[in-house]
């Protein structure tokens, strides 16, 4: 790529005919190889948009670009040709979407746009026809063994939106749908038969009066390792109870699934204080809001500090599609968990097309796999010789491997033949208040 690397800084226009100069300053707003404003800038716009909208109807669209597989392009191609395509992506953008747009590049090789008026009515179209045109740009610069894939998340800006963090988290969750093939427009997850705007509000009245309770489902190892495992699990109170899945799924699109991961993570803590069982290992789930969260190492720093002798007793799990979600924060995430020596667990292993893609950002020691692997294993033997063999690919790479929801007693003999190190399923034991679950110990017997 035989190209200058000076990019000029693109006129931006705003609706409401403000001016760039502002708290920011022209030059500490603007990202110096793109010339597009910086996510700090946006923001700033995106919360002034809201307060405009409680006023009068706005239609506004946040569309969140993510790069997918820019790091494996940038080994591949280099830093200084990684930075003139990311200057390419940027000319692209800048020519294939309407003046109006509002373009920002994000932390992590991400670009946002915040689209208004009759751009954010066509976001879908518009931000399809930008993400073929940046595929097409890269396509004649990249080897021809290498191929850029985005993802789009959006989300439309609406009345009971609080702040723009929301938004933004809006905006990546709906990312998830495009790794899991399907639309990740405008769509918005079903919240059961609770109003969504009701389920935020039990979620944050929980999380301020201490509502919350802790279930625990044992995992145990198919041969045996002298250690009790058990899965944390988060849930609500009241009676028209939000399941598990729900809970996190609305906290996560509401940008509150990082205090959720914090009130487990101090419960847990605290049942860890109280049992005094140095054999206990509690895995805990947390959520993409403290993946991409900016705040929540350095929170567990600070509280894990009274707990020194107990956070070799954690585990933190994270679902294999946040993993690619959060791709780019993976590599700050991982290095700080890895100076708390706390192990790291990939859940719904195999959900995507090619997990074996991404294992070499992290320093996970155990994945879950997807049930979508295991499910009717008695029926098939094609899938019994596919799931020993991913086993044994895990194994080779220092993992143990998970199976979860296991629904018979009869798989357990597959499981073990496959090569599986731990269970879990409601019929070894549902998830409960009580660690009293019979783990399979060594006995030595002695004749006399």
């Amino acid at each position: 790529m035989a190209r200058s690397s000076n990019y000029p800084i693109p006129p931006v226009n705003f609706s409401n005919g403000s001016s760039i100069e502002g708290d920011l300053g022209t030059a500490n707003c603007r990202d110096p190889l793109t010339g597009f404003f910086n996510q700090d800038y946006l923001v700033l716009e995106l919360e002034k948009t809201l307060g405009e909208s409680r006023n009068q109807p706005i239609a506004a669209t946040l569309a969140l670009l993510q790069l997918e597989n820019f790091y494996e392009i940038r080994t591949w191609v280099g830093k200084a040709e990684a930075n003139l395509l990311l200057s390419d992506i940027a000319l692209t953008l800048k020519q294939t979407l309407p003046v109006t747009v509002t373009l920002c590049r994000c932390k992590h090789f991400e670009f946002a746009a915040l689209l208004l008026n009759d751009s954010s009515i066509n976001a879908r179209p518009i931000i399809d026809r930008v993400k073929l045109a940046i595929q097409s740009a890269a396509s004649t610069i990249l080897p021809p063994q290498l191929e850029l894939k985005c993802g789009i998340g959006l989300a439309q800006l609406e009345k009971n939106i609080p702040s723009a963090e929301v938004l933004f988290a809006r905006a990546r969750h709906q990312l998830s749908f495009a790794h899991q093939g399907g639309d990740s427009g405008l769509q918005v997850s079903a919240y059961s038969s609770i109003a969504p705007r009701l389920a935020i509000q039990q979620i944050q009245q929980c999380l301020r009066e201490d509502l919350l309770k802790l279930s625990f489902q044992p995992t145990p190892h198919l041969s045996q390792d002298d250690l009790k495992h058990y899965e944390v699990r988060c849930r609500t109170p009241n009676l028209r109870e939000l399941p598990a899945a729900l809970l996190f799924e609305i906290a996560v699109q509401n940008a509150l699934g990082e205090a959720l991961d914090r009130w487990v993570i101090k419960q847990t803590l605290r049942v860890l204080v109280r049992k005094r069982d140095s054999s206990l290992r509690f895995t805990i789930n947390l959520t993409l809001n403290s993946l991409v969260s900016s705040q929540f190492m350095e929170w567990l720093r600070k509280t894990l500090r009274p707990y020194e002798g107990l956070r070799a007793q954690l585990v933190f799990q994270i679902s294999e599609i946040d993993v690619l979600i959060a791709q780019h924060h993976m590599s700050y995430f991982c290095e700080h968990l890895e100076q708390l020596r706390i192990p790291l667990s990939i859940n719904y292993f195999g959900a995507t097309a090619d997990p074996f893609r991404y294992l070499s950002l992290l320093n996970a020691q155990s994945v879950k796999l997807h049930v979508s692997l295991h499910e009717k294993i008695n029926e098939d033997q094609q899938k019994q010789r596919e799931l020993k063999k991913m086993v044994t690919k895990l194994h080779k790479r220092g993992l143990r491997v998970i199976v979860g929801n296991v629904t018979k007693l009869t798989m357990m003999p597959l499981l073990w033949k496959s090569g599986i190190d731990f269970v879990q399923g409601h019929c070894i034991e549902k998830p409960g208040n009580s660690l009293r679950f019979k783990f399979l110990k060594d006995v030595k017997l002695s004749l006399h």
